[in-house]
């Protein structure tokens, strides 16, 4: 089968990263042919990231490479897109390309990305448009699985996971104070959140704090901050004594789908999560960390993980076991890839 693979980001993306391009290797095997075509670059990235100005130009001529794909896209025999196929554009005008593509079309969500456009006008009713004559849709989550299953009954639902060979090695000794937190700058107000609670737990609780994929600052912390790198993803994650995972309880965190956790788990760190989404229902099944819903519970469970070695070792074990079981790629992929071969076959 030859598929065309339209992913939103590169790699440095972590949604096409987790979502499309670490099963790349698990299709070949499987015998598919495939080709990759990001719709935004690596310099959109550092620029949104960044905070600096988006070049309208560079963007635009990222519009006319992904139709200049779609002239050529007839030669395979599906396509799997991350979100949409033209961001910011009426489903009136990419239902208008359909024909350019070929007739199995199955669309991936890690995000519930509907919201971004539920107060625009020709953009509020996009996804249902697009998803309603869709080969098939795989979902990150319950939630995003029961919105998607509404207008297209073809869904997979596929969590968000991480390859275990990036992990198998990974030794967390969680003989420190370290609260560890990854993410993107977009994501990190999520974080910040906790610092006033943070700082009044440090009166009474020895700890720093370490930030990878962000920048940031607090007074009263003390806070690294380290650049993401890919290769020194697990190596970061490692050093944590505990990961969190702060959610506010909105929709669009209901349809996160838990990476963050997954991460520490897999790495032997226990986590603290907001019991929101699948925080919960992992937090439950693998017994590999806490939950807080408010400042008093963060400081509470903080407070109890990094004053007990034991504990947080025991949580690490847990958590570990339960990733390598259920959220790996090698558990996933063939799940995915019987997906495609039974709606295009």
């Amino acid at each position: 089968m030859k598929l065309l693979i339209l992913t939103r980001y590169p790699t440095k993306g972590p949604s096409s990263r987790y979502r499309f391009l670490q099963y790349l290797a698990d299709f070949e095997r499987a015998g598919f042919q495939f080709e990759v075509q990001p719709f935004f670059s690596d310099l959109y990235l550092d620029q949104m990231w960044g905070g600096r100005a988006i070049s309208k130009l560079h963007v635009l001529g990222r519009y006319c490479r992904r139709l200049l794909t779609c002239l050529r896209a007839k030669r395979f025999d599906a396509v799997w897109l991350e979100g949409e196929m033209l961001p910011l554009l009426p489903a009136l005008v990419e239902r208008g390309l359909y024909h350019l593509l070929p007739r199995a079309r199955f669309y991936d969500f890690d995000d519930a990305v509907w919201l971004r456009y539920r107060n625009k006008p020709l953009l509020a009713e996009k996804y249902h448009a697009l998803l309603r004559d869709a080969r098939g849709v795989v979902v990150g989550n319950p939630w995003l699985e029961r919105y998607v299953h509404e207008v297209n009954p073809n869904t997979l639902l596929v969590p968000t996971v991480v390859d275990w060979n990036k992990y198998a090695d990974a030794q967390a000794p969680l003989s420190g104070h370290t609260i560890g937190w990854i993410g993107s700058p977009n994501t990190l107000f999520f974080m910040e959140n906790l610092y006033p609670g943070l700082a009044d737990l440090r009166r009474r609780q020895n700890f720093d704090i370490h930030i990878v994929g962000a920048e940031s600052h607090h007074e009263a912390l003390d806070i690294r901050c380290s650049p993401w790198r890919e290769e020194d993803e697990v190596g970061f994650i490692e050093r944590f004594d505990v990961g969190v995972m702060p959610l506010e309880r909105t929709e669009w965190a209901e349809g996160k789908c838990g990476l963050k956790m997954i991460q520490y788990m897999a790495a032997g760190v226990p986590a603290i999560a907001s019991p929101v989404g699948v925080n919960q229902q992992y937090v439950t099944e693998s017994g590999g960390g806490l939950l807080a819903e408010n400042d008093a519970e963060w400081q509470k469970q903080l407070d109890k993980l990094l004053a007990d070695q034991d504990l947080r070792r025991e949580m690490g074990h847990a958590g570990r076991v339960y990733v390598q079981q259920n959220l790996t790629v090698a558990v996933q992929a063939p799940r995915l890839i019987d997906f495609f071969k039974q709606k295009v076959g």
